[in-house]
Order: structure tokens, then C-alpha cells, then sequence
């Protein structure tokens, strides 16, 4: 009896620890948040090599970093997006878009809230509407 209950326990606090370490630190949010808009910034000017090279710092923007075209890496950092929205709902600096013209419609964080759309880019810039 000693035992079951020493295991559940342990299986309790390992829980309970991944559960805290999924939880994102202010400061990872924040470190997050700003190569994200490093992102975001580079593809909304067309600039697929500044946008890799702000992936690279960023390991959940592997996919940016990678693409093999500008219309890869948007379709990449629609995925990146969805984190990058979660992180920065509520917080003041930040503003949530979308774009319904993009495949699927898209959302994204920038930290203006004058429209600099990242999926359309110079050809649309201010494609879309703040939903913040």
C-alpha cells in the first residue's frame, strides 16, 4: 500500500512539473514574441532572406528558416502564428490581425496597429483587419 501510493505520488508531481515547464516564462514569451515580429516584419516586406535568418534564431520557426520560397515561409509562419497569438493575447504592445484573403484565413501578431500584412506582403499590405 505504501508503495501505490509513493508511485502515485511521484506520478502527481511529474504531472504537476510538466505541467508548470509548459507553461511559457515572461521572459521566453517575450524573447518569443520579438523574433516572431522580426518574422513577421521581413515577410510583410517581401524579404524572404531577412525572414529566415530571424527564424533561425527562433527553434519553433525551423520551418521559416528553411523554405524554399517566400510562399513556403508564409505558409510556415501561419503555424507559427497560432503560438505567437496565444502568447500575446492580453498583453499591451501587441496587436492580433487577420487575414481572410489567405488560404484558410490567417492570423497574426504585430506590435502597430496599423495593418502590415505578413501572408500578402507588399502586394496587400494592409489586407485584413484587427481582431484586438
Amino acid at each position: 500500500m505504501k508503495t501505490l501510493r509513493l508511485l502515485l505520488a511521484c506520478g502527481l508531481l511529474l504531472l504537476t512539473r510538466g505541467a508548470l515547464a509548459a507553461e511559457p516564462t515572461e521572459a521566453t514569451a517575450t524573447t518569443f514574441l520579438a523574433h516572431y515580429e522580426q518574422i513577421r516584419a521581413a515577410l510583410a516586406d517581401d524579404n524572404l532572406s531577412a525572414a529566415q535568418a530571424a527564424a533561425k534564431a527562433l527553434p519553433e520557426a525551423k520551418a521559416v528558416a528553411a523554405a524554399a520560397s517566400i510562399t513556403d515561409a508564409r505558409k510556415a509562419f501561419k503555424a507559427l502564428s497560432t503560438q505567437a497569438v496565444g502568447l500575446a493575447r492580453g498583453r499591451p504592445g501587441f496587436f492580433i490581425a487577420h487575414c481572410s484573403m489567405f488560404p484558410g484565413g490567417a492570423d497574426w501578431v504585430q506590435t502597430t496597429d496599423q495593418l502590415s500584412n505578413p501572408y500578402w506582403g507588399k502586394s496587400m499590405p494592409h489586407c485584413g483587419e484587427l481582431v484586438k
